[in-house]
């Protein structure tokens, strides 16, 4: 755990390479869940408003319930500094990429050495399954999170004793971990997973009585948060009012339980390891509920599950602390998002990954750390590139809502919430004949879902076209069952009806 006096390179390397990578960004806008955290939702913009942050859900009308108060002060202390200008919001979250990206450097530099800090680090911040969590801006909740992770691992790490500015600065970590986002939760676990690498040998009493201490405080920051989250959004929360589509999992029933989220580990070692198809939206006609063994994501996800167990098991027998960690690290960040134990807000997104990727990484930097210089060099320079020129690209399209929806699209035809951002960018324009298109789209590509069908509703509206209307509604009413979307469509016909009278007068 010896710490090399160069410590600085690999940590300025990591940051630098990370600001270089998304420097792209700047010229970006407000993208998908931005519109309404950032750039519409009025207790953003109204500094009389800014207490509600605390006191209401994250999201204001949401069926999982998140609470990320600092995250969206953040944003209104932001708004009320600099105004309307979406660049300066995206340098800030360059920034604090570019800071864990250091932060995760020097805790492998802790945990492995030097080799394993450059690896890690630049790896870290230049992987594309990143770019939602950077180029996005309520991905924010992530890159705050992990650094106050990160950071308080490091802190935790640092050889000698465990003075009273040390234990502030671990119970300030945790706080602002636990408000930016839920995965805070799990950092005294990470600590105590950390405890081998800390205190290799039995403390001794004062050290006993300082660590008692640490544990006091934390334990009441923590029942102080559940308490807070209980009253203003609570953990528990109705998983059969999640939309399917959003989360297809509601409808997993019977061995399908057990094995999608397996499945699931599939899809994201898939991204950690070749990060290619990265999307906005993984929906319920992209990924759904069943699975089967031609799945090849299943039996993907078995053979992740059966190498970590494999690692496990070796860290464990030949006293490699570091690995271990690790690896409970990466088992911990991820169980918690992905839909093992229970039901999550979403299926699969590629900015939950952003947290499990930092232990996921160091992996890689400590095992390819004990390869000779003159192989891993270059091998590891070539990943650098590759995955810099993918996350660049990819970034870049994030500058262009138009053009990054359309992507998503053309990666996955039938995701509906790709042509609903899409027909709302064309919408907010006055482009009412190209929103009318999208809908159109839409309806070809999912035509038993409701929503396509308000849209194309909307539009004909916005056109003035009340037959045209008419018909789109009537077409909804052919093939939708369900009787609260039967309802909606009814309840569109007496809008449409009202308003081609109120025309007519």
């Amino acid at each position: 755990m010896s710490e090399s006096k160069s410590w600085k390179f690999p940590v300025l390397g990591s940051a630098l390479l990370s600001v270089l990578v998304y420097a792209v960004t700047l010229g970006g806008t407000y993208v998908y869940d931005d519109v309404k955290i950032v750039h519409h939702d009025p207790r953003v913009l109204e500094p009389a408003r800014w207490y509600q942050l605390w006191t209401e859900p994250f999201f204001e009308r949401s069926v999982d319930k998140l609470y990320r108060p600092l995250v969206s002060t953040s944003f209104a202390v932001e708004n009320y500094l600099h105004g309307d200008r979406p660049w300066i919001f995206h340098l800030v979250n360059i920034l604090l990429h570019a800071a864990v990206s250091g932060a995760v450097a020097l805790l492998a530099m802790r945990l492995a050495g030097v080799g394993a800090a450059w690896i890690a680090g630049l790896l870290f911040a230049v992987h594309p399954v990143h770019v939602e969590a950077v180029a996005g801006l309520v991905g924010r909740a992530e890159t705050a999170c992990a650094l106050a992770m990160v950071l308080g691992l490091c802190v935790f790490l640092r050889g000698g004793r465990l003075t009273v500015p040390r234990e502030i600065a671990l119970s300030i970590f945790f706080i602002v971990a636990l408000l930016s986002k839920e995965q805070g939760v799990l950092f005294p676990l990470l600590l105590l997973a950390a405890w081998p690498l800390r205190y290799p040998r039995r403390p001794d009493a004062e050290e006993w009585k300082r660590i008692r201490y640490l544990g006091v405080s934390l334990c009441w920051i923590l029942v102080a948060y559940l308490l807070l989250r209980e009253k203003v959004a609570s953990f528990s929360w109705e998983r059969s009012e999640l939309d399917w589509y959003v989360n297809p999992l509601v409808l997993s029933r019977g061995i399908d339980r057990v094995l999608m989220p397996v499945a699931l580990l599939g899809r994201y070692t898939a991204l950690l390891v070749f990060p290619v198809h990265l999307s906005i939206d993984y929906g319920g006609y992209i990924i759904g509920s069943s699975t089967s063994v031609r799945d090849p994501y299943l039996w993907l996800g078995i053979l992740a599950g059966a190498t970590w167990f494999t690692l496990t098991l070796v860290a464990w027998r030949r006293r490699n602390f570091a690995l271990l960690f690790c690896l409970l690290g990466l088992a911990l960040t991820y169980g918690m998002v992905g839909n093992v134990v229970a039901l999550i807000g979403t299926i699969f997104a590629d900015r939950l990954m952003y947290l499990p990727s930092v232990f996921f990484l160091m992996i890689v930097g400590i095992g390819l750390s004990r390869i000779r210089p003159r192989v891993i060099v270059p091998l590891v320079g070539a990943l650098i590139v590759l995955a810099a020129v993918r996350t660049f690209t990819y970034a870049k399209l994030w500058n262009s809502p138009l053009q990054l929806f359309e992507a998503t699209i053309r990666l996955h035809p039938q995701s509906e919430r790709a042509y609903g951002l899409l027909w709302d960018v064309y919408s907010r324009d006055g482009k009412d004949e190209e929103a009318r298109d999208v809908a159109k789209r839409a309806i070809a590509a999912v035509p038993y879902r409701w929503e396509p069908y308000i849209l194309l509703i909307r539009s004909e509206l916005g056109l003035g076209n009340y037959d045209g209307a008419n018909t789109a509604a009537d077409a909804g009413l052919k093939v939708l069952t369900a009787k609260d979307e039967r309802l909606a469509l009814i309840q569109w016909k007496e809008i449409i009806a009202r308003r081609k009278s109120d025309a007519g007068k």
